[in-house]
């Protein structure tokens, strides 16, 4: 089969391996799409840039919702048919308005019905549309330009829900008007104005500084037993341990008053789906950082060379042609570490590696900024302008190779001997042969320690070109959660529907998640509780 990219589906086929880890990166950050709509927006005149402003803030509708929130769940063969045929349309519909709407104004755009919570009155990640009728609210999951794109200095059509590190980034890089950015706190329910009674409550979503799911919940009729309507949207998010334990999410709860369980059901699913695919299954996140940071670790010692430091000598493949740099008794030299990051994102593995080496951080004047907005203490702690300082770097994940490493090196030879850098990335994440991701059953996910991946330093392999000089490691670093993660997650919680957000412009990409969101719902409905134990599977 050939390679595509898990978020736009292109044909990866006849690129490098660098070239395809570049393209799905970028599209990863949201650059891929947006890059022309904002290089076109910077060209252009500003009283034309005004004249699309005005023209965005006029209200249009978005498209009609295939399915109603809190809807009953037992329907009749016909119904259930006619249900099914209604939303294949719907993304049908959506997907070629959004191919047909590339590159045009957000006036020209219509909002996909993914995008919008029906009866809620709430967008969420919807800024590229412009003014959606009957939309007054506006949720940012988090940062990422993908998310954010068509938000600009002239947004004014309604205020903007989002966490405070997100809001604190909104207003700094994106110059919005501080009226519209209305930031909340985690973990606190808040009425949501002008929703006729929703309400929201944030929770971290373990993606980047600031991300967030939404848990939006809104009662319906009157009496002593009304029903309310829960919906969960999860923008970008790593399911973790924490999310099923999470008192508003997971499936049973004691009743404060009687003591007793009852069952919590989540109506509607809004899924980060980059990586529902059996090949993604990559190690805990954990794992990742300690590896990388045990390597360099191991490298404080002058006198230890790469292959020592992994617990291996396989790196000999990688190096044996290249020249003898120098003689094996001498000491290899103060060791520079480069992470690459996103505009925000892979912090986590700067900082365990940091706490590894007791060593100061450095990046770029416009990454320091965006740092600042962050509002971690630690990271701010280890952060220093003086590149000489500082044995760790934050450069941008695209410049990461192993030549551009020896490039950069030259530029501090006087201060750094050798170099190592990493590449975050679950994408380039490769299977152990011990695991079939050939229609895997579910049980077999959830169950089988060949599913389990682990990850340590002995794991790390240099890419081609990388010398005991220069080495480069991509690192099965991901933000996203992986494919057994997102079984776990929908496995473990009780959910009426799943939607999926990402990966959904191709009827074969929509019909592959299907299967799997399928099967998650008949794994569920096999357990007499309705959801699977999942608290020891982890």
């Amino acid at each position: 089969m050939a390679p595509s990219c898990p978020i736009c589906a292109a044909d990866l086929n006849g690129l490098d391996p660098d070239e395809a880890t570049r393209h799905v990166n970028a599209c990863l950050d949201g650059n891929a799409e947006s890059a022309t709509p904002d290089s076109a927006a910077k060209l252009m005149p500003t009283d034309a840039r005004s004249r699309f402003a005005r023209k965005a803030a006029v209200p249009r509708p978005g498209q009609v919702n295939p399915f109603q929130i809190g809807g009953s769940t037992k329907l009749s063969a016909f119904s259930a048919i006619m249900s099914g045929n209604a939303e294949d349309a719907a993304w049908a519909t959506a997907a070629a308005a959004e191919e047909a709407s590339r590159g045009k104004p957000a006036y020209q755009r219509t909002c996909p019905f993914y995008k919008i919570m029906p009866g809620f009155f709430i967008c969420v990640d919807a800024f590229r549309y412009g003014a959606v009728q009957g939309c007054n609210a506006y949720f940012l999951s988090h940062f990422h330009s993908d998310h954010y794109v068509g938000l600009t200095s002239s947004w004014s059509h309604g205020p903007i829900y989002c966490s405070t590190v997100t809001a604190n980034l909104v207003k700094q890089q994106l110059q919005v008007d501080p009226k519209w950015v209305i930031a909340l706190d985690f973990e606190t329910r808040f009425d949501v104005p002008e929703t006729q009674g929703v309400t929201v409550t944030m929770i971290p979503a373990n993606h980047c500084p600031g991300s967030s799911l939404f848990l939006f919940e809104k009662t319906i009729g009157r009496g002593p037993n009304p029903k309310i309507q829960r919906v969960l949207h999860c923008g970008d998010f790593r399911a973790c341990p924490e999310h099923l334990a999470h008192p508003l999410l997971m499936a049973d709860v004691v009743d404060s008053i009687s003591g007793r369980t009852k069952q919590q059901q989540i109506d509607v699913c809004y899924l980060d789906t980059t990586y529902l695919n059996p090949r993604y299954a990559f190690p805990p996140q954990n794992d990742v950082v300690k590896a990388c940071a045990d390597m360099c670790a191991s490298l404080k010692d002058e006198n230890v060379s790469w292959e020592v430091a992994r617990g291996s000598n396989s790196m000999t493949h990688f190096v044996s042609a290249a020249p003898k740099e120098e003689e094996p008794s001498k000491p290899h030299g103060r060791l520079l570490v480069v992470c690459g990051t996103y505009s925000i994102g892979k912090e986590k593995i700067c900082l365990g590696i940091a706490r590894a080496l007791d060593c100061k951080i450095w990046a770029p004047p416009g990454k320091r900024r965006v740092c600042a907005a962050l509002e971690d203490e630690e990271l701010m702690a280890r952060l220093t302008d003086d590149p000489r300082a500082a044995q760790i770097h934050m450069q941008s994940l695209m410049e990461i190779r192993p030549e551009t490493l020896l490039e950069y090196l030259e530029g501090y030879q006087s201060h750094f001997s050798r170099i190592v850098g990493f590449r975050p990335t679950g994408w380039n994440y490769r299977p152990p042969n011990s695991r079939s991701d050939t229609n895997p059953s579910i049980p077999t996910i959830l169950t089988s320690p060949h599913w389990r991946s682990s990850f340590s330093s002995a794991d790390l392999v240099p890419q081609r070109g990388s010398t005991r000089r220069a080495a480069c490691f991509g690192v099965p670093y991901s933000e996203h959660s992986s494919f057994r993660e997102l079984t776990l997650f929908a496995c473990g919680l009780r959910i009426g529907k799943i939607v999926p957000t990402v990966n959904v412009g191709s009827a074969a990409s929509r019909a592959k998640m299907r299967t799997w969101i399928e099967k998650w719902a008949a794994e569920r409905r096999k357990s007499i509780r309705g959801v699977v134990n999942v608290s020891e599977l982890w």
